[in-house]
Formats: C-alpha cells, structure tokens, sequence
C-alpha cells in the first residue's frame, strides 16, 4: 500500500501531464481545421477530417481497453502520447518544408485518434490506482476542469494565434507539450497487473474484450449509466449541431456574438466540473445525475420555446456544466465499481458508445431541423432527455446487478471482483 504522500504526487504528475495533452489537444483542434481549410476548399474533404479523428473509437476502441487493462496504465498513456509526440513533430516538419496535402493530414488525424483513444482510456484506468476512493470526485473534477479549459478555452484560442503567425508552429507547440507529459508520466509508477493466460495477441484481446462486454451487460447499474451518458450525448449534439443556423438565422446573433456564446458553454463546463466536489458533499450523487439531465431537459425546452440570444448562451453555458457534473459522477462510479482489471474495457465500451453518439446525433438534428425546422431538434431533445432523466431516477435505485457481477473465468479470485458500493 503506497502512502498518502506517494498518491498525491502521482496524482499531481498526472495531473500536469493531462493539462499540458489538453492543451496541446485544444490547439489542435483549431489548428487542424484551419491547416485542412488552407489545403482544400472542398466541404467533404474537410468535414471527412474530423471522420478520421473519430473513427479510431470505432475500429478500435474495445481492443485498446482490453490492451490497457493488460498493462500499467501509465506506461500506456506515456507510449500512446510519445507516438502523438513524433507524428505531430514530423507534421510541424512537414509543414515548414512546405509539404502538405489532405491525405497527409487524414493519415495523421486518424493515428493521432489512435493515440488519443490509447491515453484517455489509459488515463480514467489510472485515477483510482494513485488516488485514495474518497477523493475520486476531487480527483476526477480537476481532470475534467483541465480538459475544458485547455480543449474549449486557452487552446483553441491560443492555436488560432499561433498559426496565424505560422502553421507549423501550433503542431510544434502541440508535440512539446506531449513531450512533457511523457517525461512526467514516466515518474509515476503503479504495480504490475496480474498475469494473464498467454495465447495469440489478436484472439486474447479479442476474447478479453468479449468478457469486458459480457460483464458490463450483466452490471446492470454500471450499463445504466453508460447508455444513460450515450443518451445524453445523442439528443444534446441533435441541436448543437444545428444551433449555428438557428443564432446565425431568426436569433440574428452575430459571428462575434456566436463565438461568445461557445465561450460561455466552456465557462459553463469549467464551473460545473469545479462545483461538483462540493455538490457531492451536501448532496446526493444519484440526485445530482438526475438533476443534470433535468437540467438539460429544461433548458432544451425552454430555448425551443423562447429562441433568443441570452437564453441560448445560458443553455449552453448550464448544459456544460451539466455535462460536467454527469462526466464527473460517472467516471466516478465506474472507478468504483468496476473491477480493476475490468476498467480499461468498461472504459472503452462507455467511450465508443459516447462517440457513436456524437456523428448520429448531429445527423439527426440535421434530419429533423431539416424537416419539421429549427427549432425542433430542441423540442425532440427536451422531451427526449425528460424521459431519459425519469427513466434514469427509476432504472438507478437498483443496483444489485453490479452487486453480483464477476469477472468471467476468475471465480477463485471472487473476493477480488466483488462491486462495492460507492460511499
């Protein structure tokens, strides 16, 4: 048993290492868009960009929590980002030697999704190996506040600046700050996973995935939250992806006056992760998770009823926050819940199902916006997730399913595998 002293610190070096991949993560995300726009102006050919960054979850994203849940998690986030490390440095090279062309950057946006599924997965494994259980929510909450501000905030903001001065420089800032939090993620060290039966690699993680799945299906609590998160993900991106048309169009808000309203949304995300410690302490966790899709619900409703600008930033300031306090609780849980050597592919599970999510989702918000108008994407969201929050209240007071889960093929470890619940 490491000592409190030891848990802190690795979570700090953690800690550091996450904020500086956000952040690299945040200049990226503008960076890469601009790079493709600057490349091509063909719509397809820079909509498919943002393809590649998610179908590594897709192809790969169950194998990868199978591999994780095989190895010491942070070794894995340290592999995964000295990968993102080369390839972005390579693209900064490229770059200055003016070398650039769309396949170039498909082929790096889908290795770098690679490499971001590896370390985000790697990462939530890792939090309750160097954190004590009481302070999982605190832990969580400061992972997830680093997220918002370097991949809504300071990143994004700071990526526009840089590759207005020089495309090659935010890829080059990108793969420095990945090279730090790899050379911090080298200090934290955690024990060694139980050995696994030997076999062929692609039939092991093939079966290991299989049993990962096979256990989320029988905690019933633990599948709960993740389709409950899924849902919550699909109706919310239903209107985000079409709110563009609505502010730009009957709101008449401005392209200036959008971009602050996005702002608000991550200033929204930030306080919710923020407050969430201290929620958790004066109130229920179960309570919180069903405010927060009720809270999505209302604001959905009352922005379809009432289109105007101060009320579409506070929907989408209040549904970041919300969002937070949901993505806190449930990392939470499932740390909790979820055997050890089983986090890595319930982790991975929750993630595909969350990104499958995000591309349906807006494909039918496009649909309905497209047919019944603007406004009702935020009419079907609203009505969708007051059912989805009512189902979530009844569904969540049962939670004996993960009371008896087990990992498949370990009974003589059974007393390892019991699911506790949480405090």
């Amino acid at each position: 048993m490491t000592s409190a002293a030891g848990r802190d610190t690795r979570f700090t070096r953690l800690l550091a290492a996450a904020t500086l991949s956000n952040l690299g993560d945040g200049v990226r995300v503008v960076a890469l868009p601009l790079l493709a726009a600057a490349t091509t102006r063909d719509p397809f050919a820079v909509s498919a960009l943002t393809a590649c960054i998610f179908l590594p979850w897709f192809l790969f994203g169950l194998p990868i929590g199978s591999l994780v849940d095989r190895s010491r998690p942070e070794t894995f986030m340290a592999w995964a980002n000295t990968a993102r490390t080369v390839l972005l440095a390579l693209l900064a090279l490229a770059l200055l030697a003016d070398v650039r062309s769309m396949p170039l950057l498909y082929a790096t946006a889908f290795l770098l999704g690679i490499g971001e599924a590896a370390y985000d997965n790697a990462a939530q494994t890792l939090v309750p190996r160097v954190v004590a259980d009481e302070k999982l929510e605190q832990a969580n909450s400061a992972l997830v506040t680093a997220e918002r501000v370097g991949q809504d905030l300071a990143g994004p903001a700071l990526g526009g600046l840089l590759f207005a001065v020089s495309p090659a420089l935010p890829f080059g800032l990108n793969a420095a700050a990945m090279l730090v939090g790899v050379l911090l993620l080298t200090r934290i060290r955690t024990p060694a996973p139980p050995a696994r039966p030997h076999g062929p690699i692609v039939r092991t993680v093939v079966s290991d995935a299989a049993a990962g799945m096979r256990w989320l299906w029988r905690a019933r609590f633990i599948r709960t939250i993740v389709l409950t998160g899924a849902a919550l993900t699909f109706f919310t991106m239903a209107w985000e992806a079409t709110l563009v048309l609505l502010a730009r169009g009957p709101m008449g808000v401005s392209e200036s006056g959008y971009g602050v309203m996005l702002a608000v949304g991550a200033i929204g995300g930030v306080a919710g992760s923020l407050a969430t410690p201290a929620l958790v302490r004066r109130f229920d966790r179960r309570a919180l998770q069903i405010t927060a899709i009720a809270v999505t619900a209302v604001l959905d409703l009352a922005l379809a009823a009432y289109p105007h600008p101060a009320l579409a930033a506070l929907a989408w300031g209040g549904t970041g926050a919300a969002f937070a306090v949901w993505n806190v609780l449930a990392v939470t849980l499932r740390q909790r819940l979820v055997p050890t050597e089983l986090l890595g592919r319930v982790n991975s599970a929750n993630r595909t199902f969350s990104m499958a999510a995000v591309p349906l989702g807006a494909l039918t918000g496009g649909v309905v916006a497209d047919t019944f108008g603007l406004r009702a994407p935020l009419w079907m969201a609203g009505i969708a997730l007051t059912v989805v929050a009512l189902a979530y209240a009844v569904l969540s007071r049962d939670r004996t399913g993960d009371e008896t889960a087990r990992t498949p093929g370990n009974d003589e470890n059974k007393d390892e595998h019991k699911v506790a619940e949480p405090q």
